[in-house]
């Protein structure tokens, strides 16, 4: 037996040999673990797992990797690198006491789509795939929760990455460095995150959605550190690293290293190649402050209108072109700025304006809260090709707000699909149950999107529909266990052009899923012969263990009646020798009586047997003597006739005799009562594992 440390709490698990599930019983976590037929992997395993729980993602994710080289069929592993892709910790649930799971690295990319996912799904076993399942849709939702928070935030400019307190609990100096630099850079018109500020007002709740959400909106990230730990802390390491996966996957952002008190080379290795800032200079945070405003621009958004459109330089036709703008004649405006542009094919004014009569905007803050192909008009594009410095500027910014929301749009379009598809999956899933509440539930999630607005309609009744089919093959073949063709499966509904499209979509579907086998002439349930055999031996195998339960029931009832038969037994006898005295004294009351019935029955017997005996030798003249004997043996046989006799004694006692009895029997039976009682007799439920 290995012994494993459960993944949720740390507590030791008792894994037998070939168990790929167990669960903990010290917080009660049904779990998948590895095959530990290996001493070095199992080695490994405890390591990563350790760092994982200690929020050492980084460093637990390569543990996972060497794992995978060694073992690259061992699912445990891949499952590893997903928990530390997405930062995910085990807490416990305040309401049911139980471990669920916490996301410190949300992303974008959804945890079913991942390729470790499709590793994880493929080295594993049915029942572990099972849990993996489970336990991938909450991480699911957990990433989707997050990411429908964060997009309903604000976009930040600068995003500063810090270490609050230390080891003492008290306020560290980059916490006061960071805070002086944040107030610079609000002074001059930045959104900057810093989470000292800007997550106050977010206490009682999750911080990862807008961690999440600074951290992808930001163009600027300064990581500050006055020592070598502080920059490596879990949380501070956390934040820059993720800012670096960014950059390295494209992203146009700038990390920006800040230090002070340590040399240049004790900073985390990954900085190697940035430009770092030393806070410990003169002026550091005036330096600071220039270098990010060439990478951002000054942070300002003016109002076009007719003066600042037009400068001195400006001619009369791209004046008139504006105050056509003004005017909201849009088409007369296009026609000035063609005239001003054929003047002067550099006129950038006139470009914009080009671009503010095609979309009908008056100026530029009138796609403050609209949306614009930008990227795809020439326009717009020859006017930063030839705008001044300030002009340029304020093109730049309003393209990035631009492409700001355009993200946001497919953002919320990115939420309504993967809603949509994780609506299909469950819904898949509802419905393999084959019970009607199931099939309920699988319309119920369709009912939710359409009343979201994630689906129209028509997309709706396709839903519908196709669940209906696929209800009615699923229940079909789950209960029939063999191959049918469409046609048999379905004999019993409309064989319509629509009906039949929508039962092919089914079945089709379901086999992409892999709720279904397709075959050259039709479709059945997954293993569908092995399924049939494996129902016969769990039938079978239920069968033997009842009758092994009941024999194991009865076997233990036997050995506990023995054992109370032996005690009643014995106070039985202590309870005979309490009323045996009583019943003696009767018995012999009943002797006595008895015996002397009987002398006195031998007695008058004998007289009479005289008496006759001289009533023959009498005479016959002799009437008057044999009158007298007469009289006496009649005196004597009605004296005889007056003894009681053996079953008057025996009567005469019989109801003392009862009564004794009966109060011998209540006490027994008491007794009886209270052993049965000390006795906790087995449950044949008690035999369930026999």
């Amino acid at each position: 037996m290995a012994v494993f440390k459960c993944k949720m709490c740390g507590g030791n698990l008792e894994i037998q040999e070939g168990m790929s599930v167990c669960e903990c019983e010290y917080c009660g976590s049904k779990q998948t673990v590895p095959n530990l037929d290996d001493e070095k992997k199992i080695n490994l395993f405890s390591r990563a797992n350790r760092l994982r729980q200690a929020n050492e993602f980084d460093k637990a994710s390569g543990i996972y990797e060497s794992i995978i080289i060694d073992f690259p069929e061992e699912s445990e592993a891949y499952w590893g690198l997903l928990l530390c892709k997405y930062g995910i910790e085990y807490v416990d649930d305040p309401k049911t006491g139980k471990k669920i799971p916490t996301c410190h690295r949300s992303s974008f990319d959804s945890i079913m789509d991942d390729t470790n996912f499709d590793m994880v799904m493929e080295c594993s076993d049915p029942v572990s795939r099972a849990v993996y399942r489970s336990e991938a849709k909450a991480i699911e939702e957990l990433r989707i929760g997050i990411i429908e928070v964060s997009s309903k935030e604000e976009p930040y400019d600068i995003f500063i990455c810090y270490k609050e307190t230390d080891f003492m609990g008290e306020r560290t100096v980059d916490s006061v460095i960071a805070q002086d630099v944040y107030d610079a850079l609000t002074e001059k018109g930045y959104k900057v995150f810093f989470s000292r500020i800007s997550l106050e007002d977010k206490l009682g709740q999750e911080y990862e959605p807008y961690i999440f959400a600074a951290l992808n909106s930001a163009r600027v990230m300064l990581a500050f550190g006055t020592d070598y730990e502080y920059f490596n802390a879990v949380w501070v390491k956390n934040e820059w690293g993720r800012f670096l996966n960014l950059i390295e996957k494209g992203a146009k952002k700038t990390l920006i290293p800040c230090y002070k008190g340590i040399d240049a080379y004790d900073m985390p290795k990954e900085f190697a190649r940035l430009q770092a800032q030393d806070m410990g200079k003169v002026g550091a945070i005036q330096d600071l402050l220039r270098g990010i405003n060439k990478i951002l621009g000054t942070k300002r958004f003016p109002a076009y209108g007719m003066n600042t459109v037009v400068n001195a330089e400006t001619s009369a036709l791209t004046l008139r072109g504006n105050m056509a703008l003004e005017d909201g004649d849009f088409k007369k405006a296009d026609e000035y700025f063609e005239r001003a542009l054929d003047s002067n094919p550099a006129d950038a004014r006139a470009y914009l304006g080009k671009f503010l009569s095609t979309y009908g905007f008056s100026s530029l803050t009138d796609l403050s809260d609209k949306v614009c192909d930008i990227e795809n008009n020439k326009d717009f594009k020859r006017a930063e090709q030839f705008a001044e410095p300030t002009l340029l500027k304020d093109l730049k910014l309003a393209r990035e707000t631009n492409d700001l929301k355009i993200r946001r749009l497919q953002l919320g379009d990115v939420i309504r699909k993967i809603a949509e598809k994780k609506a299909l999956d469950e819904s898949m899933q509802l419905l393999s149950q084959c019970t009607n509440e199931s099939y309920t539930a699988a319309i119920a999630l369709f009912n939710e999107l359409k009343k979201s607005k994630c689906i129209d309609v028509s997309k709706y009744n396709k839903y519908k529909n196709t669940a209906w089919a696929q209800f009615t093959a699923l229940k079909y073949l789950k209960q029939k266990l063999k191959v049918y063709p469409r046609e048999i499966i379905f004999e019993n509904y409309p064989s319509t052009g629509m009906a039949r499209a929508y039962q092919i979509l089914a079945l089709e579907s379901l086999v992409k899923s892999g709720f279904l086998e397709k075959h050259s002439n039709g479709y059945c349930w997954p293993n569908a012969k092995q399924e049939r055999e494996r129902r016969q031996r769990e039938e079978e195998e239920r069968r033997q263990k009842n009758m092994r339960k009941r024999a194991a029931f009865e076997e233990a009832c036997a050995k506990i009646n023995v054992q109370i038969q032996k005690e009643i037994s014995v106070e039985i006898a202590l309870i005979d020798k309490e009323f045996e005295p009583e019943l003696l004294r009767i018995q012999r009351i009943i002797s006595d009586a008895l015996n002397e019935r009987e002398k006195q029955h031998e007695s008058v017997e004998h007289h009479i047997s005289e008496l006759l005996s001289q009533q023959s030798t009498l005479g016959f003249f002799k009437i008057k003597e044999k009158k007298a004997l007469q009289e006496k043996i009649d005196e004597l046989q009605s004296f005889l006739n007056q003894v009681p006799s053996e079953k008057d004694i025996q009567e005469k006692y019989q109801s003392e005799i009862e009564q004794i009895n009966k109060k011998r029997g209540e006490v027994i039976k008491k007794m009886e009562e209270e052993i049965r009682h000390r006795y906790s007799m087995p449950n044949i439920e008690d035999f369930a594992e026999v």
